[in-house]
């Protein structure tokens, strides 16, 4: 019974991840199905070198469960995602793709209920800045 409850209030993950067009694996390789959703947002794949990006969105089912839908992306030839700008980009003008993940947290101010709440701040684009001169040189 306790299972059962346990069950049934748990957030479940809806999977459409990683239906990538033909031959996204000519452009990225051997595709690594490593990344899950844990929050809404959009997320640089860093398992495929920020070449493949996710948009996630939890929506709650009519049994009142959560549920986590997940849908996966490739950029174009020779871009990258840039989790700083949330498009995908020339991999010199994008947040190395090691760094990504420091940045998830901008996904934290989409939709964000406070009008004064800009986008980016400056201390991510002086961060930003600071990662993309260090892996210039």
């Amino acid at each position: 019974m306790l299972l059962a409850a346990a069950c049934t209030t748990a957030k479940r993950a809806k999977r459409e991840a990683y239906a990538l067009p033909d031959g996204a694996d000519l452009l990225v390789g051997p595709i690594k199905t490593t990344f899950f959703c844990f929050n809404d947002g959009y997320y640089a794949d860093i398992d495929n070198n920020c070449q493949i990006f996710h948009v996630c969105h939890s929506v709650e089912t009519e049994d009142g469960s959560k549920e986590t839908q997940q849908w996966s992306f490739i950029c174009g030839n020779q871009t990258v995602f840039n989790q700083l700008t949330l498009s995908c980009a020339d991999p010199e003008e994008a947040v190395p793709c090691p760094d990504a993940e420091s940045f998830y947290s901008i996904n934290d101010r989409i939709n964000a209920e406070d009008p004064e709440l800009h986008f980016l701040t400056e201390e991510d684009i002086v961060k930003a800045e600071a990662l993309l001169s260090k892996h210039r040189n």
